[in-house]
C-alpha cells in the first residue's frame, strides 16, 4: 500500500489521481489515507472521485488567490521573493501585516560586472572591437569573475544579463507562467522601478546590436568572419553581395558576385577581385583620402555648422516624439484597463492591437533616447592636433595585420558599402561615424550610428 497524510498530498488534479491510482491498483497496490478514512467498495470510490475533485478545485483557488495578491505586491513596487537579478540584492522596505516587504538594491561587486559585459559588447576590450556574446563569456571568465554561485559565466548567463530590462530601471514580473514556463502575453506583465545599472543609450544600443546579430536577421558568417569587408562589398554590375570564393584548394581568395554564383551569368555578367588586393586598395583608400587630417577637420567643421542650424529643428522633433509617446502610452493603457474588464468579445483583437502598439512604444522609446543623444551631446570643436593623433592612431591600427577584429569592427563603421565594378571602387560610409569618433571622448557602436546619415562621399569628385 501506498499511505499519504492526505488525498491531496497524492494527488490534487483528479485525473492525475484516477489515472495513477488505477494504475497502482493494477499491480496491487493501495492508496490510503491516515486522515480520511474510505471504504474499498464502489462508495468508497465515489468518495475518492469526489475527494479529489474537491481537493482539485480548492488548489486552484488558492492559486488564484496566491497569485492574485502577488500581482497587487508587485504593482506597489515590491518583490515578490524569487531571486533577485544578478546585480542586485533584496532589502526589507517595510513591514505590513507581520510580513517583512522587500525591495531590490543594487549589489555593487555584481553591478561593476554587469557594466563590464555591456561595455565589452558595445565597444570590446580596447584592443578589438565590439565582442560577441561568447567573447564576453570568455572575457569575464579569463578576468576571475563568477556567477553568484561562483561557477564560471556562461553564454546563456551572459546572453540573459545582456537583455535583462531591469538593468535600464523596469523590472517585469509575471512575463512566464511559473508552472508551464510559458511566455505571458505582454499586458499581464506588470512593470516594477528598479535602481538603474546601465542607461537607456547603452541598453537600447545593445539590444539594436543583438537583433542586428542575430541570425535570422545576419548570417552568422558575417557576424563572425574576420573577413574585412564581409557584409559590405558589393557587384557593381547587378548591386548584389559580393562573396567570398577560394581557388586552388583555399590557396587564393576572392570577393566574387554572389548572384553570379547562385543564379548564373544570366542574373549578372558579375566581377571577381582578389581578396588581399581589394582589402588593400580600400585599407589605403581610406587611411589616405579619408583620414587626412584636412579633409576631417572640414568634413566635421560643416557637420558641426550644420548641427547648429538644425538644433531647433531636433528640439521641435524631440517634443513631437515625446506627445506621440505620451499618446501611445495612453492608448496602452485604455487596452490594458479593456482586456482587464472583461466580457469583451473581440478581446483576442484587442490583445493584437495592444502587442503591436506596444511594439511601436518600444521602437519610440529607443529613438527618443537617440535624440536625445544629439541634443545632448553635439559635435564640439576639436583642434587640428587632435585630428592628427587621431587620424594617425586609427591608420596605424587600420594597417595593423595582428588585429583583424579591430579593423574590421571600424571598417564597419566607417563603410556604408564598398562597390566593385571592372574599371572603378567606390567607397561611401556615414560623415556622423567619422565625426563622433573624432569629436567623442568614448568611441560610440556601431549599433547606434544612424543608417540614414548622408554618405561621405555623395557623388563623382576629385577624390578618385
Amino acid at each position: 500500500m501506498l499511505l499519504v497524510h492526505s488525498f491531496s498530498r497524492f494527488f490534487r488534479e483528479s485525473y492525475g489521481f484516477a489515472f495513477y491510482g488505477r494504475e497502482l491498483a493494477k499491480h496491487g497496490v493501495r492508496v490510503i489515507s491516515a486522515t480520511q478514512e474510505v471504504g474499498e467498495d464502489s462508495s468508497g470510490e465515489l468518495m475518492r472521485t469526489m475527494l479529489s475533485a474537491f481537493d482539485e478545485y480548492s488548489s486552484q483557488e488558492t492559486a488564484k488567490h496566491v497569485r492574485r495578491s502577488m500581482l497587487e505586491n508587485a504593482r506597489r513596487g515590491f518583490w515578490n521573493g524569487s531571486t533577485p537579478p544578478f546585480g542586485y540584492r533584496t532589502y526589507v522596505a517595510e513591514r505590513y501585516g507581520g510580513k517583512d516587504k522587500k525591495k531590490l538594491v543594487i549589489e555593487p561587486a555584481e553591478a561593476e560586472i554587469v557594466r563590464r559585459a555591456f561595455q565589452l559588447y558595445l565597444y570590446g576590450d580596447g584592443a578589438s572591437g565590439p565582442l560577441g556574446i561568447k567573447a564576453v563569456t570568455s572575457a569575464l571568465n579569463a578576468a576571475g569573475h563568477r556567477q553568484r554561485s561562483g561557477l564560471p559565466f556562461r553564454v546563456q548567463s551572459v546572453h540573459l544579463l545582456l537583455t535583462r530590462s531591469a538593468y535600464a530601471g523596469v523590472h517585469f514580473f509575471n512575463r512566464r507562467d511559473s508552472r508551464t514556463g510559458k511566455p505571458r502575453v505582454r499586458e499581464d506583465w506588470v512593470a516594477i522601478d528598479v535602481p538603474r545599472i546601465v542607461d537607456d543609450e547603452s541598453f537600447h544600443a545593445v539590444q539594436a546590436q543583438l537583433h542586428a546579430r542575430h541570425p535570422l536577421n545576419t548570417p552568422p558568417r558575417l557576424t563572425k568572419s574576420d573577413i574585412p569587408l564581409s557584409g559590405v562589398a558589393r557587384c557593381g554590375c547587378c548591386n548584389g553581395p559580393m562573396r567570398s570564393r577560394t581557388g586552388k584548394s583555399g590557396r587564393y581568395w576572392y570577393y566574387a558576385c554572389a548572384r553570379k554564383a547562385d543564379i548564373g551569368e544570366t542574373a549578372c555578367v558579375g566581377c571577381a577581385i582578389p581578396m588581399p588586393a581589394l582589402d588593400a586598395l580600400v585599407i589605403e583608400a581610406v587611411c589616405e583620402r579619408v583620414l587626412e587630417p584636412t579633409r576631417l577637420n572640414a568634413m566635421l567643421a560643416a557637420l558641426i555648422a550644420r548641427s547648429a542650424s538644425r538644433r531647433e529643428a531636433q528640439r521641435a522633433e524631440l517634443r513631437q516624439l515625446t506627445g506621440k509617446q505620451r499618446a501611445l502610452a495612453a492608448q496602452v493603457r485604455n487596452l490594458i484597463d479593456v482586456i482587464e474588464s472583461g466580457g469583451l468579445a473581440g478581446a483576442k483583437a484587442v490583445q493584437e492591437r495592444l502587442q503591436t502598439r506596444q511594439a511601436e512604444l518600444d521602437a519610440l522609446g529607443r529613438l527618443i533616447v537617440y535624440k536625445r543623444r544629439e541634443l545632448d551631446a553635439p559635435i564640439g570643436e576639436v583642434s587640428p592636433a587632435q585630428t592628427q593623433a587621431f587620424a594617425t592612431a586609427l591608420r596605424e591600427r587600420l594597417r595593423d595585420d595582428s588585429n583583424p577584429a579591430f579593423r574590421r569592427a571600424y571598417l564597419r563603421l566607417m563603410l556604408s558599402e564598398v562597390v566593385v565594378s571592372a574599371d572603378a571602387i567606390r567607397i561611401a560610409g556615414p560623415k556622423a561615424a567619422l565625426a563622433n569618433q573624432l569629436a567623442a571622448n568614448n568611441p560610440i557602436p556601431a549599433a547606434q550610428v544612424p543608417t540614414f546619415a548622408q554618405d561621405w562621399r555623395t557623388r563623382q569628385d576629385s577624390n578618385l
